[in-house]
């Protein structure tokens, strides 16, 4: 699996983008931003984190830290 881009998921703001990443922080979860299919744990066995999100239908691992720091990044 790829790790998704900020530029993939098609925000409009930067509070768009963080209220995004504060869903998966809270493990409310979410749909993904690019199919609408719900997000999934990447690490459900291991339970390791809930920071790392992954869509089976599209093929891509949202890992919420990396995204926070291309959010810092693009909307400076």
């Amino acid at each position: 699996m790829k790790q998704a881009k900020l530029s993939e998921l098609n925000f409009t703001s930067r509070n768009e983008a963080i209220a995004f990443l504060k869903r998966l922080w809270t493990e409310e979860g979410d749909n993904c931003p690019i199919c609408g299919n719900k997000l999934e744990f990447l690490h459900t066995k291991a339970k390791k984190s809930n920071c790392d999100w992954q869509c089976k239908n599209y093929n891509k691992v949202f890992k919420t830290i990396h995204l926070l720091d291309e959010v810092n990044e693009e909307y400076k």
